[in-house]
């Protein structure tokens, strides 16, 4: 299906964007004149303006159809990575950031609402579960290719091909993602939708659910921003060394996902997230323990703690069947804004570790150390109230 096929390669964009800033963090901080605390807030930029724009497109995608504001946004992306890739400090690289959180914040939810309007219920996990995987590959070129490109080309000209793609992105999506909103959902005022937005959080077990919606980030936050940081202020990995390192990363996510599926076939979908739940933990807990050992043990633990936000097309599915048909463009999207708040917060609170540890002068090793056990409270946290989720309604 074309608009399926449109929204998937955009969703390997926003993989992308949302995950490059860990392979050339030492460079950025460098060239844009950011402290580890500036670094954590302009990865923070990103992920904030995910958000924030979830429930106001969980709205319009009732209201509209997915094509039309993924449409406006996906075009304000274009503007928005090509003024990070011109952007001469950490402020304006920062709005850039902000702009392509925007740009990106309708792909996901877009690909999974648009699947579950144009296919059956027994389709729809595995589709976007493929889906899923393959928008790992725009994380894997955020990585090794990256990498490579950065350290021979410099990140301004790599990000700038980057630019060229989202472009073509956005000519399939306003070619292929024709689609109408719910008549239910155009008849109601727009404030009407709003608090209908807001009433879904007094659904007491999707708070079963947005716990672990908040967790995920503690573990991708590290394939997406601080996997480079770590690897550089712990094993002194140079940028072609860290792309690939951070490819592995990468790699272990898409093998990752095509793996939940099949798990969700033989276990029922509640299971394999809590199933699957235990890697991360353990590989979270060994990190917090021993954060320089060596590099490739902990390369592996890293790959599987970063695993964790994998389960996030399950949960949306979870959640998916917790709400009404004309309100699932909402639903999704009062789900996604926890999802990408955990993101932007934990990037933060990361940075605000990584900046305390200069001032009291703590080793590498420690500064990591306290960041890997705050990852692994979070995610424990998370599973423990997940467990507590009613039986999904549709598999």
């Amino acid at each position: 299906m074309p608009g399926i096929r449109a929204l998937t390669f955009a969703f390997a964009l926003s993989q992308f964007f949302r995950t490059c800033l860990a392979v050339i963090a030492p460079e950025l901080q460098h060239d844009l004149g950011l402290s580890p605390a500036g670094f954590g807030a302009l990865s923070s930029c990103f992920f904030l303006a995910f958000a924030v724009a979830q429930i106001p497109v969980g709205i319009a995608f009732d209201r509209y159809g997915v094509g039309r504001p993924t449409r406006l946004l996906t075009t304000l992306g274009v503007g928005a990575s090509l003024l990070f890739v011109v952007a001469p400090g950490g402020a304006m690289a920062m709005v850039a950031q902000a702009g392509l959180g925007l740009a990106c914040a309708p792909v996901f939810m877009g690909l999974m609402h648009y699947a579950s309007e144009q296919l059956p219920a027994s389709r729809y996990a595995p589709v976007v579960g493929r889906a899923n995987a393959l928008s790992m590959l725009g994380a894997l070129c955020a990585t090794a290719p990256l990498g490579w490109a950065a350290h021979r080309f410099g990140w301004r000209a790599a990000l700038a091909l980057a630019a060229v793609c989202m472009g073509v992105a956005c000519i399939g999506i306003w070619r292929h993602v024709q689609d109408q909103g719910h008549a239910e959902a155009r008849a109601e005022r727009p404030l009407a939708l709003l608090a209908g937005s807001l009433r879904l959080l007094a659904i007491p077990s999707l708070w079963t659910l947005i716990p672990l919606c908040l967790a995920m980030a503690a573990g991708t936050t590290f394939r997406n921003a601080w996997g480079g940081p770590y690897l550089a202020d712990v094993f002194a990995l140079g940028t072609d060394a860290r792309g690939l390192a951070l490819a592995l990363l990468s790699l272990g996510g898409f093998g990752t996902a095509l793996l939940l599926p099949l798990l969700v076939r033989r276990l029922s979908l509640r299971t394999a997230v809590l199933a699957w739940s235990v890697l991360p933990l353990g590989c979270g807990a060994l990190l917090a323990a021993w954060p320089a050992s060596a590099l490739v043990p902990a390369l592996a633990l890293l790959t599987g703690l970063a695993t964790i936000g994998m389960v996030h097309p399950l949960v949306m599915a979870h959640g998916r069947g917790m709400v009404a048909p004309a309100l699932r463009g909402r639903g999704l999207g009062v789900l996604n804004t926890f999802v990408f708040l955990g993101s932007a917060a934990t990037s933060w609170i990361f940075g605000q570790i990584a900046e305390a540890s200069l001032r009291h002068g703590w080793s590498a090793a420690s500064t990591y150390a306290w960041i890997f056990l705050c990852a692994t409270v979070v995610v424990a946290a998370g599973v423990a109230l997940y467990a507590l989720s009613p039986r999904p309604t549709t598999a």
